[in-house]
Formats: C-alpha cells, sequence, structure tokens
C-alpha cells in the first residue's frame, strides 16, 4: 500500500501522528481490529456478541467506514443464506500491534472509576 498521508502536511512530524490518530481515534476502531485480528474471520453477530455494548448500527457504520480505508475485508460467500464474514487487510493487520501495545499500557495505567470507566493511576 502506497504511503496515504495528506499532500498538505507531508513535510510535518506531527502529520503521520494526526493520519494515524485519525484512524485508531475512533473509539470502536481498536476494539474491532482487535476483536476481528483475533478470529481469523469473523460474522457480525458474532463480532456484535465478542464485543459488548456496540449497537447494530454503530458496528455496521464503523465495519463500512474501515472496509473504506483499507482494514477490514468485508467477504460474502455464495451460500444459502449468503455468508459474510470480515477479517483483516494486510494494512490491518498492521494496526494490531499499536492495538496491543494500547492494551498493555491500559493494564499498567488505568483503575476502574466510580462508574466503571477507566481513570489514570
Amino acid at each position: 500500500m502506497t504511503e496515504r498521508i495528506p499532500v498538505w502536511c507531508k513535510g510535518s512530524e506531527w502529520c503521520a501522528l494526526k493520519s494515524t490518530s485519525k484512524i485508531l481515534g475512533h473509539k470502536w476502531v481498536p476494539v474491532i481490529v482487535f476483536h476481528v485480528g483475533d478470529n481469523e474471520e469473523i460474522r457480525f453477530n458474532q463480532l456484535k456478541k465478542e464485543i459488548g455494548g456496540i449497537t447494530n448500527k454503530t458496528l455496521s457504520d464503523n465495519l463500512e467506514r474501515m472496509e473504506e480505508q483499507g482494514i477490514i475485508n468485508r467477504n460474502v460467500k455464495d451460500e444459502k443464506p449468503v455468508r459474510i464474514t470480515y477479517s483483516l487487510t494486510d494494512f490491518g493487520e498492521k494496526l494490531l500491534p499499536l492495538v496491543e501495545e494500547m492494551i498493555e499500557w491500559g493494564r499498567q495505567n488505568l483503575k476502574e472509576g466510580e462508574k466503571k470507566e477507566a481513570w489514570v493511576k
């Protein structure tokens, strides 16, 4: 895949960070990458169940955007009924180390808050 850093900020150091943040900055993207990456391929309802706390619309919208960004493959199998599964693209698999680092950082630096939200220790 060719470099897709926006032309207007290509010469700036922060540009690569901003571009990466644009992808991973969506609340559910790292979670979806983790769960899809944890499975060779996964169906929509299985993914929703594994994630928990996500609506059909939110999951569908995120998968569509991630497919457009080249992170997710949507695989349609010609069966009756039609079987649709999701898998990571090669580009999507490159996000797994970042997601794993996010998990490790969270384990080391977050504690549970009063409303079951994460807080910095």
